[in-house]
C-alpha cells in the first residue's frame, strides 16, 4: 500500500495536537501545519468546506543521515502526515509510507533506513490514535 491511514474519534484539531504530542516523542518535530481549508478560503474559495492540515515533519538526525546515503531523498523531505475530516464525517490520519517512496531509490541502505522511519512514524500515528 502506498499509505497508512487510521481512523480516530478525535476532531481534526485535537488529532493534530495528540499527533504533534506522539511525533515530538519520537524526536520528530513539526515543521510546517498547513491548513488547507483556511488557505483555499482566504484565497477566495470560500465554498471549499472540507478540513485538512497537512503536517510537514522532520527528524533532523535522520534527515542528516539519509541524505548522506542518497541525494535524492531530499525529493521526499520533509515527511508529511495528513489530518482530515474524510466524506463520512470520520477523523482519518495518514501518511504516504516512506518505503513506498523509496521504492525507486536504488540503494538497499536507503531502503532499510525508510523502513525504520516507517515503523516509527506508524508507532507514532497509532499513538496520537488512542490518545
Amino acid at each position: 500500500m502506498f499509505d497508512y491511514t487510521v481512523t480516530t474519534n478525535q476532531s481534526v484539531d485535537e488529532a493534530v495536537e495528540s499527533l504533534s504530542s506522539a511525533l515530538k516523542e519520537v524526536k520528530f518535530g513539526v515543521l510546517w501545519d498547513f491548513d488547507v481549508k483556511e488557505t483555499l478560503n482566504n484565497k477566495g474559495f470560500d465554498d471549499f468546506n472540507q478540513s485538512i492540515r497537512i503536517l510537514e515533519v522532520c527528524n533532523p538526525k535522520a534527515a542528516y543521515e539519509v541524505l548522506g546515503m542518497e541525494e535524492k531523498v531530499s525529493y521526499f523531505l520533509p515527511c508529511k502526515v495528513v489530518v482530515y475530516l474524510s466524506q463520512d464525517g470520520t477523523t482519518k490520519i495518514g501518511m504516504p509510507r516512506p518505503t513506498s517512496l523509496m521504492e525507486n531509490i536504488d540503494n538497499p541502505d536507503v531502503k532499510a533506513f525508510a523502513e525504520d522511519i516507517e515503523k516509527t512514524m506508524i508507532q507514532a500515528i497509532d499513538q496520537a490514535t488512542n490518545s
